[in-house]
């Protein structure tokens, strides 16, 4: 009994260990970039000289005064865009991200990861008629009401969409 009890242990420990994972989708890191600001480190009202030190300009595909558009690869058949808007006076007052995955249960995963994130942040979101949660927020920067709204819009393939946006502009 003696020589049984600690490999008993060590194997329940090692079986409890793999059920509780950490279960995180092996994109949520790369897209979410940083969980500073509402998203990807970045806080509405944030000028667009700001964001671009936050990307990779090797991903940018579109600049323009008031608007910059990134894609990214993930893998193969996993992708993802962000897309930044910007006012006259040069502060961000929108970001789009829309995440595309070859794998439904992997948007789903993803999915339940960044709901989880702004549910910690914000309190639990409200879910709307149209299938958006919403999380309500303040920009510590400009001091506006913030809204993020996110869906999963799965169907033939994994598709996310997340909208940050300051419900003043």
């Amino acid at each position: 009994m003696k020589t049984i009890f600690p490999k008993l242990i060590l194997l329940l420990s090692i079986c409890f260990l793999f059920a509780c994972g950490n279960n995180k989708s092996p994109y949520y890191e790369e897209i979410l970039n940083s969980d500073k600001g509402q998203f990807r480190g970045v806080e509405i009202g944030s000028s667009i000289e700001q964001i671009k030190t936050l990307e990779n300009q090797g991903f940018l595909i579109d600049e323009m005064l008031d608007y910059l558009h990134y894609d990214y690869e993930i893998n193969m058949g996993n992708t993802y865009t962000v897309t930044y808007d910007f006012s006259e006076k040069n502060e961000l007052y929108e970001i789009e991200t829309a995440i595309f995955l070859d794998v439904i249960e992997d948007a789903d995963l993803l999915f339940k990861n960044f709901s989880d994130l702004f549910n910690r942040k914000y309190g639990v979101g409200k879910t709307e008629a149209d299938g958006y949660i919403t999380w309500n927020t303040k920009s510590s920067i400009s001091n506006s009401d913030i809204s993020i709204s996110m869906i999963n819009d799965s169907q033939s393939y994994g598709f996310i969409t997340i909208f940050v946006r300051d419900l003043s502009y």
